[in-house]
């Protein structure tokens, strides 16, 4: 890890008519100058990544404009709980027992095993949202 400023973004959270925002820091883990890179995919979708040296690396450039080289940091991510929020209906639905599928943001760089990626990446289906959220941080050059 390095001590340069964390990328600060806000990030729509998948499906694309859910309406929440993630306000997120991510500090760079690259040892050069990077920028991160938001990449959506309708579903379903594809994606080449490939473990590398502790991180999930892009083997092929895509169509979403991650390109060879970028590291996946974070996805969307599917799995049952109880309904999120501080109003009257979350906490009606919470006592009521109104469990079902939430979408929060995967840290791939926390994963314990590849497969714990692959399960988070393979979590957007149809049946719970329209699109895949990927953050990439991609090395700049350095002259």
């Amino acid at each position: 890890m390095n001590d340069r400023t964390p990328f600060e973004v806000n990030v729509a959270i998948p499906p694309s008519n859910s309406g929440l925002q993630a306000q997120m820091k991510i500090p760079p883990i690259l040892p050069g100058p990077s920028e991160l890179i938001e990449v959506r995919y309708g579903l379903p979708f594809g994606l080449d990544v490939a473990p590398s040296g502790g991180m999930a690396v892009c083997t092929k450039d895509g169509a979403g404009g991650e390109k060879v080289g970028d590291v996946l940091r974070y996805t969307s991510n599917w799995t049952m709980g109880l309904p999120r929020g501080d109003g009257i209906v979350s906490t009606v639905a919470s006592f009521s027992g109104g469990v079902g599928w939430q979408c929060s943001l995967f840290n791939v760089m926390k994963a314990q095993s590849w497969e714990e990626v692959v399960e988070a990446l393979t979590s957007n289906v149809q049946t719970r949202t329209d699109e895949v959220l990927l953050l990439f941080e991609r090395p700049l050059p350095t002259e």
